[in-house]
């Protein structure tokens, strides 16, 4: 009676998920780089998809591409996109209509954390703009921040985790990518 061996085929580099991570972990960090990869197989998908190993993706690459810059026009918030395809961002994508927040006098205080703040002197309110989601939230200004009826003080955007070593920006916002 021959007894007969099985052996199991080798498997390849990319078929071991924990090598297929860390390769995963090192493409650029482009708008592009992670749904590309994903639409190779199912595997890859299952990995780049992952919520543990996109928040290793975002601490790898700390320092994320600037994808463009704001313009304050008349009634609109224009998104200048700075990349070039695939990874440009659509302009109409992350740009807000500012008309349907009352007066037509935003200006931009700053951007940070995946949220742009804006300051409506004339209405003593800020506008808390998420361009990913597409939130917006108004503020009025506190009493105790205006003189003379107006807005006397500047505002900027903070992230709550503070000096927690183990936060990564980019998890900090309510955006449906976190």
């Amino acid at each position: 009676m021959s007894s007969r061996r099985r052996t199991l085929p080798a498997l390849g580099p990319l078929d071991d998920e924990d090598l297929l991570a860390e390769v995963l972990l090192r493409v650029p960090p482009k708008p592009s780089s992670l749904p590309r990869a994903s639409l190779v197989c199912k595997r890859w998908r299952s990995v780049a998809t992952d919520a543990f190993f996109r928040r290793r993706f975002r601490t790898h690459h700390r320092r994320p591409p600037i994808l463009g810059v704001f313009e304050e026009r008349a009634m609109e918030l224009k998104f200048m996109p700075l990349l070039h395809p695939p990874d440009r961002i659509p302009s109409e994508r992350f740009s807000l209509d500012l008309s349907a927040y009352g007066f037509f006098s935003w200006s931009v205080l700053g951007c940070r954390h995946g949220r742009v703040l804006l300051l409506n002197r004339k209405e003593n309110a800020l506008l808390v703009f998420e361009p990913v989601s597409g939130d917006a939230h108004r503020i009025i200004v506190p009493p105790v921040f205006t003189r003379d009826g107006s807005t006397d003080a500047c505002a900027a955007v903070l992230c709550a985790a503070g000096g927690n070593q183990d936060h990564v920006h980019g998890d900090c916002h309510t955006s449906p990518v976190g």
